[in-house]
């Protein structure tokens, strides 16, 4: 898998290259959940940071991918118990933008995710006597059963703020299970900020 990883984005890189690509870095803010549970499942206040390319395909259309390290997951809750999950993920999207005009543009695409870490963290459960709240800290304790690798597809926006810095915000919605045997998806909205060397950003 990490093999396979390397040479894709080894591609991806002498592809950028011969056709003049703009790199930059990116950051921003996760706001995931992970669909498919019964139970009562909360938004999750996560980050994203990495690497972009924007590969030219004409004036008006192009190819947006990278590397980006981003951390979702979900707080669950119920009556009796409280906890949060942390996923982690290094992901690559493979958006085709479109300019619909010189500040604006419109992307969709897929994404492929390759998870890093899986934990719990706050795990508060009430005893059935109601006695108190036993806090208990799952951050050692992984999940093993989450499945390596994660894909589903971007919507997204952008917003040339200058020549060099973009604004972006979209949805992902994940269409792999994230375990063997249920139907927990992650999905996710994101806004952020883009910085792109050698010029404009469309």
């Amino acid at each position: 898998m990490k093999k396979l990883f390397t040479i894709f984005c080894a591609g991806i890189l002498t592809l950028g290259v011969s056709a003049q690509a703009q790199f930059g870095a990116t950051a921003g803010l996760n706001m995931s959940n992970i669909t498919g549970y019964n139970e009562s499942i909360g938004m999750k206040m996560g980050t994203y940071v990495g690497v972009s390319a924007s590969i030219p395909f004409s004036y008006a259309m192009s190819l947006k991918t990278g590397a980006i390290y981003s951390i979702k997951g979900d707080n669950f809750e119920n009556d009796v118990r409280k906890s949060s999950r942390n996923l982690s993920y290094i992901e690559v999207p493979l958006n085709l933008s479109f300019s619909v005009s010189d500040q604006m543009s419109l992307m969709a695409g897929p994404y492929i995710g390759f998870l890093i870490g899986d934990s719990g963290a706050d795990l508060q459960v009430t005893p059935s006597g109601g006695d108190g709240d036993i806090i208990f800290d799952q951050a050692d304790y992984p999940n093993e059963d989450t499945r390596a690798m994660d894909f589903g597809i971007n919507l997204g926006a952008g917003f040339a703020v200058t020549e060099a810095i973009s604004i972006n915000a979209g949805y992902q919605m994940g269409l792999a299970s994230l375990d063997p045997d249920g139907d927990a998806k992650n999905s996710n909205i994101h806004i952020g900020m883009t910085y792109s060397f050698g010029g404009g950003y469309y």
